[in-house]
């Protein structure tokens, strides 16, 4: 019977997600990362509220009605953002451009960043151990062990901003920005990365395309051959890559799966979806209280961790390298708050971080303001970061930046205010 519920709600996800991709492409694609956090969250609970061993809490679920409940999680968050990009047609934004001479620079600026970035990530991979070459090291582990570990702080994890920028290039020259995204996917495989670029990059990549396009979404152009056998050859390279991976690791030998297409299976279902099952379990289920502490959500994904993980040895060590659990987000709601206060301030932080950093977004790109754009991206990264992983200490930055925008524009509009009195009267 609660198969049958979860499949029932799995029916409506996926009906909801094809109402939105028809409605409007453009920001379905903008938040295509959510919707990929739904797509594998999703399956993940209906497989965890059938009964399993999950083996990071050292514990057997059973049904709670996780399933529904991050549905309509996900469902109001889209609502939200629908209805927030609905309410800013009217405002129109200020979108500054650089110029040389008099000509418009923005392109050739953003391309010479992506250049002198890259240049500088391959020259500090020369000079580091690298986890590809070198055991001793892992993704978790190679920044704090590079040559210049404070670069990660500068220019992120995996530098998303590079295939951002190619995408945005990449109507003027198209084998450059192919060639230059294929070094930046080496780079990235080098330092031991291996899902995440390919997913990110592409999403990156292909985002400023998408908004700048005039592209219409029907069965045809979601259906076509050339974009299954994408899919196809990407799947294939990314199964191949992990199956050599829990081949030579056999990561869940602790729970008796040495198979690696079973530990594929177990990862992919087993544990995406676990610590919004752990949350609802425990704070919504079996009403433990939780901690009112709006604080928590900053290293939202470490609390998490901290209350569910089975502390093996090394626990600590790992977590500090930078080892951590996945989709801390909405999970770390119901460990602060109640659920319709968890809701409140939901709705609150999506409209402000997640609808208004979008839309403004959007305009940077379509209004040729590839400068600002390029840093509205690389922050609206850690926005999405935040609303996925749960670590909401990355949202100062973006907080930053519309504090710093917000001036610019009081400053901008005075100024016209000005020009046009003295104007009115001159005249």
């Amino acid at each position: 019977m609660t198969l049958a519920v979860n499949i029932l709600i799995l029916i409506i996800f996926l009906l909801f997600l094809y109402i939105i991709l028809k409605q409007d492409f453009k920001i379905f694609f903008l938040y295509g990362l959510l919707v990929f956090q739904g797509l594998a969250i999703v399956p993940s609970l209906i497989y965890i509220e059938q009964g399993i061993f999950i083996s990071e809490q050292g514990r057997e679920s059973y049904f709670v009605g996780a399933t529904f409940a991050y549905v309509v999680y996900f469902i109001i968050t889209f609502l939200i953002l629908f209805l927030t990009f609905n309410s800013l047609k009217k405002f129109k934004a200020i979108t500054p451009r650089f110029n040389i001479a008099g000509r418009p620079a923005d392109k050739k600026i953003i391309y010479y960043i992506a250049i002198f970035t890259l240049a500088l990530l391959f020259f500090n991979a020369s000079q580091s151990k690298l986890p590809l070459f070198d055991s001793s090291v892992s993704r978790f582990t190679y920044w704090e062990n590079s040559k210049f570990p404070f670069l990660n702080k500068i220019l992120g994890n995996i530098s998303v901003f590079i295939p951002f920028i190619l995408g945005v290039l990449y109507k003027d020259n198209k084998f450059r920005s192919i060639l230059i995204l294929m070094l930046y996917f080496t780079y990235n495989f080098l330092i031991g990365q291996k899902f995440s670029p390919i997913v990110s990059g592409l999403f990156s990549f292909f985002l400023p395309i998408i908004i700048i396009s005039d592209i219409r979404i029907n069965f045809r152009t979601i259906f076509n051959r050339k974009i299954i056998f994408s899919f196809l050859v990407l799947f294939g390279v990314v199964y191949t890559i992990i199956y050599k991976r829990y081949e030579k690791t056999s990561p869940y030998a602790i729970i008796k799966i040495y198979d690696p297409n079973e530990a594929i299976f177990y990862r992919a279902f087993g544990l995406q979806g676990h610590l919004m099952w752990g949350s609802v379990e425990t704070y919504v289920y079996n009403g433990e209280k939780q901690s009112y502490k709006f604080s928590d959500l900053s290293r939202g994904m470490h609390k998490l961790m901290d209350r569910f993980a089975l502390k093996r040895r090394g626990y600590e060590q790992a977590k500090e390298s930078g080892f951590n659990f996945t989709n801390g987000y909405p999970s770390i709601l119901f460990y602060v708050y109640p659920t319709v206060i968890s809701l409140i301030v939901h709705v609150l932080m999506t409209i402000i971080f997640l609808g208004f950093t979008g839309w403004l977004l959007t305009r940077f790109i379509l209004h040729e303001s590839y400068v600002l754009a390029v840093v509205m991206y690389q922050l609206f990264n850690w926005v999405i970061y935040a609303f996925t992983m749960g670590y909401f200490y990355k949202l100062k930055y973006m907080a930053v930046f519309l504090v710093c925008y917000a001036i610019f524009v009081v400053l901008n509009n005075s100024k016209k205010n000005i020009q046009l009195k003295r104007f009115i009267d001159n005249d």
